[in-house]
């Protein structure tokens, strides 16, 4: 990403923060990759506090934070780890608001810093999730695929023209990326999948004969699309039912996914597209660093040969 790319991406997003936030980041003697990932920590920390009902959405300021307590942000960490992330994102997490309090108690809008310590984390994970906390963090890869999913889910950097069709099938797109990146399917296999492989009482989708559990937060997804969002296929003579489709209920053709993850990685400003194989690389990267068990990761992607397993662990943590 160049470096006024990524400046005027730094500006948008701080015009979504609260004016509060946006003094402190562009002030923060780091870096503008840096920068962008304090913004969306603060976004999503933000958007959590609205959700508990802590704070009304339009109404954050200083006076807000004053009021978090120490069992709150262990609470938010609490409730991100239970989604599935992995240690090194809960770490990034840590830092951006562990920044952001010393800021706040260096202005004296709080006493003392409420974020817990690393040492704190590491044990809420392993309480959590029962597995050793494994710390592989790469921020070029987080930005990058940050920058990516946030143009799924708000639709920024699309054109005017483009969010009139984003918002359209955001749900689907949601569910469909979501997807693989927990399960680290080809793009062949989201294409033939049919709404009937999707097990909802099991949190488990079929995929060419093996099963692949799923994350709570992509199950909440696939059942959302798929409830809310999902056109119904017209054809009366249909003995299956395509899972992701288009608006007249057509099976979402393998290119027509290729254009869907091109035009996201576009809005968000990657300098190459993120595939579904570079999604299902991260996806194993993933798996492997919290399960450390190949044997499982091999059977879960589907493929034959253990050299295959160590190419996606490899391409999956580089950049």
């Amino acid at each position: 990403m160049e470096e006024n790319a990524e400046i005027r991406k730094l500006i948008e997003l701080c015009e979504r923060l609260p004016e509060a936030n946006q003094g402190y980041i562009m002030n923060l003697n780091k870096s503008t990759t840096t920068k962008i990932i304090y913004v969306y920590e603060l976004l999503r920390f933000n958007e959590y506090l609205t959700e508990k009902k802590i704070v009304n959405k339009d109404t954050i300021n200083f006076g807000t934070y004053s009021e978090i307590t120490y069992d709150d942000i262990r609470e938010y960490f609490r409730t991100n780890i239970e989604k599935g992330n992995g240690y090194s994102t809960i770490q990034r997490t840590r830092t951006a608001l562990n920044g952001w309090f010393n800021h706040l108690n260096d202005i004296h809008v709080v006493s003392g810093n409420p974020v817990c310590s690393g040492k704190a984390l590491e044990q809420l994970f392993w309480e959590t999730t029962g597995k050793e906390p494994k710390n592989s963090d790469n921020k070029k890869a987080d930005l990058e695929v940050a920058g990516f999913l946030d143009a799924v889910e708000n639709g920024t950097g699309l054109s005017d023209i483009q969010k009139k069709h984003h918002e359209k099938y955001r749900l689907r797109d949601m569910a469909m990326i979501a997807l693989i990146l927990d399960a680290g399917i080809r793009i062949s296999e989201v294409n033939a999948l049919n709404i009937e492989d999707f097990d909802r009482n099991f949190s488990q989708i079929y995929i060419q004969k093996r099963t692949i559990s799923l994350k709570k937060e992509t199950k909440e997804k696939l059942e959302q699309y798929i409830d809310h969002g999902r056109a119904v296929p017209s054809g009366p003579d249909d003995r299956v039912s395509p899972l992701f489709v288009t608006s007249d209920g057509r099976r979402l053709a393998v290119r027509s996914i290729q254009r869907v993850l091109k035009k996201y990685s576009i809005a968000g400003n990657n300098p190459q597209t993120i595939s579904a194989e570079k999604l299902r690389e991260i996806s194993a990267a993933n798996f492997y660093q919290e399960t450390r068990d190949m044997q499982e990761l091999k059977g879960r992607l589907g493929v034959k040969s253990m050299t295959a397993i160590e190419k996606y662990i490899s391409q999956g943590g580089k950049e």
